[in-house]
């Protein structure tokens, strides 16, 4: 009788887990139920006027810490789903932020991270095995963040340091892709990153400035996108679809666009933009396209349309209003523009295999066009 006693003890204890909170302030709330064996949750609401925390969590071995301080209407809630899943989510001087963790699957983890902040608000979701997501936000007022992943080894991080109305968004699907956006000192910055395939990566990085959007699109395997923006008004999307594709976009400065589209494999496009209000536009079809675009001055405009197989572009810009198009339709293609000085245009054109062009234009009003 007394040996069934200690078993049925130990059993009682090992289904029930651990769950501890302390709570300070008037009108917090804190609410936890587990279900499964070892599972352990804590909660920490210091200083705070109606803060709400629920953690709920199912399965084995699931561990969740919150914690609230000097906070007014704080909520953060956290969902876990299956095994050895981790999730935290710490608050700091804020009022009315609130931190959302859904995590369903094996070994994901997710941490959440916000101070002295105003309005934040930060979610994440994971659905699979050994997930990776992380959300900081610091000094900031009025911050979004979110992330979204599925399946299998995908890891997201969104770092918002300093700055006001900022907002990012990560969303992955299938496996082993990995994103990141830096977000500092800037303001009404908007980034934007969703991967559908393998072993992705792409990252975003806006230090400062204000206004400036970027987005990056990748469908498909192995692919790799960045960007990065310092000034006002910079916009950068890049678009992947297909395998092993590689593209980068710079932009310092104000009003600038760039536009880089890749479908197929092995691609590979770089542009980069210092000044105001220059456009660059690369379209790559095909397979083993090189394009690069560099604009330093005000107002200049570049576009590179590449299908077929193998084909290389290379336009550099100084100065304003220099316009340049390439277009290359064929095989081993070779084009490079070169215009330095004020309302410079040129047009090339390649079709067929192996052909070469250049055009080089210093001074004012040149006009050039090769057709092959």
């Amino acid at each position: 009788m007394k040996k069934s006693f200690i078993y049925s003890g130990t059993l009682a204890l090992l289904l029930m887990g651990s769950t501890a909170f302390a709570q300070s302030g008037r009108q917090n709330t804190a609410l936890t139920t587990q279900t499964g064996v070892l599972n352990d949750a804590r909660t920490t609401q210091k200083g705070g006027r109606q803060n709400e925390a629920y953690v709920s969590q199912e399965g084995i071995l699931n561990s969740t810490e919150v914690t609230q301080k000097r906070g007014k209407r704080n909520v953060a809630t956290v969902d876990q789903e299956g095994l050895i899943n981790y999730a935290e989510v710490l608050q700091v001087r804020g009022r009315d932020n609130e931190a959302e963790v859904d995590q369903e699957g094996v070994v994901n983890a997710a941490y959440i991270e916000q101070r002295r902040g105003n309005n934040n608000d930060a979610e994440i979701d994971q659905d699979g095995v050994a997930n990776m997501a992380t959300i900081t936000q610091r000094r900031g007022s009025h911050n979004d963040a979110e992330i979204d992943q599925e399946d299998e080894g995908n890891s997201a991080a969104i770092d918002q340091l300093g700055g006001e109305d900022n907002d990012a968004d990560i969303e992955q699907e299938e496996d082993y892709n990995s994103a990141y956006i830096l977000q500092t000192d800037g303001e009404d910055n908007d980034a934007e990153i969703d991967q559908d395939g393998d072993e992705n990566f792409a990252i975003i990085v806006q230090p400062g400035g204000e206004d400036n959007e970027a987005d990056i699109d990748q469908d498909g395997d192995y692919n790799m996108a960045g960007t990065l923006q310092m000034g006002e008004d910079n916009d950068a999307d890049i678009e992947q679809d297909g395998d092993s594709n590689l593209a980068g976009i710079m932009q310092a400065g104000e009003d600038n666009d760039a536009d880089i589209e890749q479908d197929g494999e092995g691609n590979m496009a770089v542009v980069m933009q210092l000044g105001e209000g220059n456009e660059a536009d690369v379209r790559q079809d095909g397979l083993g396209h090189v394009a690069g675009v560099m604009q330093v001055g005000e107002d200049n405009e570049a576009t590179v349309t590449q299908s077929g197989r193998m084909n290389s572009a290379l336009v550099v810009q100084y100065g304003e209003d220099n316009l340049a198009e390439v277009d290359q339709w064929g095989r081993h293609g070779v084009a490079t523009v070169l215009q330095e000085g004020v309302s410079n245009k040129a047009f090339v054109n390649q079709g067929g295999r192996h052909n070469t062009a250049g055009v080089m234009q210093s001074g004012v009003a040149n006009h050039a066009v090769i057709n092959q």
